[in-house]
């Protein structure tokens, strides 16, 4: 007679009831170029645009504002947000009035929800609104943070990380609120989501030698042509294919450099660049660091 036997299960699961696993998150937040500003009269900001996130909030006056096509005065208490590569520009404060206010640039890496932030079209939140109440009172301390300045490196930095922590937290809840968020994948959003699985696979195989990334390769295997996966990603994403994979690279060559284990030789090769030297110069244009002083800033 033929006797099976029980693997063993690790202790204090054979006595689980019920059990569920909730999704894995890999993501980094990161908040560019903070500020809090006092302008006079004459001021203004010409039209720009970036791949970031963007919360503008009015502390004090008016300026007048233009995001896209669309043109509106930010009042006083009034919170802007911007899309990733809307076009925008500050015309001025209203009335011959001075003017402060507080503007954060966001980024994140992780696609779905990048995507579902993208789906937050409302341009302005007037004071009182939603939106403008969860987040006025952490861009009111990150302006104080600012405004007093005395702090040590160090403090500031853990006070500014603890800011974007609750901005993060806050666009989680707007989105649940805001019933926004959808399982659903149809249409051009699931096209887009495909495009992503595929980058980001594309980053976790690539070695050295192997083919460079093109969107024409992805489109041809998904059927589409190029130009329409570039503006199908672009608008669920708010930037590049090409700008979404350096992201990706960007957050794993951070994370192997953390890890003392490996050297930074090997890093690049598994990343795939053909050489270490190729490796550093476009690490440095990311960070603005040289991958061995990055390694020695995380230690």
């Amino acid at each position: 007679m033929k006797v099976f036997q029980q693997e063993s299960l690790p202790t204090g699961l054979e006595n689980v009831v019920h059990g569920s696993m909730l999704p894995d998150v890999q993501a980094s937040f990161q908040i560019f170029a903070a500020h809090l500003r006092k302008v006079n009269a004459q001021w203004s900001f010409p039209e720009h645009q970036h791949p970031m996130f963007e919360l503008n909030l009015v502390i004090d006056g008016s300026q007048r504002m233009r995001v896209g096509d669309k043109h509106f005065v930010q009042r006083q208490g009034d919170l802007v947000w911007i899309l990733p590569n809307e076009v925008h520009a500050s015309l001025g404060a209203v009335d011959g009035n001075m003017m402060e206010y507080v503007c954060v640039h966001l980024e994140v890496t992780d696609p779905w929800f990048r995507h579902q932030l993208n789906q937050i079209g409302q341009i302005v939140h007037p004071s009182g609104s939603k939106m403008e109440s969860l987040l006025r009172p952490i861009l009111m301390d990150l302006a104080q943070i600012a405004r007093e300045n005395t702090s040590s490196g160090l403090s500031l930095k853990l006070q500014t990380m603890h800011a974007s922590f609750r901005i993060f937290t806050v666009l989680s809840e707007v989105l649940l609120d805001e019933a926004v968020v959808s399982s659903q994948q149809t249409g051009d959003s699931g096209l887009a989501a495909q495009l992503a699985a595929f980058i980001e696979h594309q980053a976790s195989t690539t070695m050295k030698g192997q083919e460079p990334f093109r969107i024409t390769l992805i489109a041809k295997q998904l059927g589409y042509s190029p130009a329409h996966c570039n503006r199908v990603f672009h608008k669920a994403y708010g930037v590049s294919p090409r700008h979404y994979l350096s992201t990706i690279k960007l957050r794993q060559a951070k994370l192997l450099l953390m890890d003392p284990t490996h050297s930074i030789e090997h890093i690049a090769e598994q990343l795939g660049y053909k050489d270490l030297s190729q490796f550093s110069k476009q690490f440095k244009r990311w960070t603005n660091l040289s991958p061995t002083a990055y390694r020695h800033l995380s230690w």
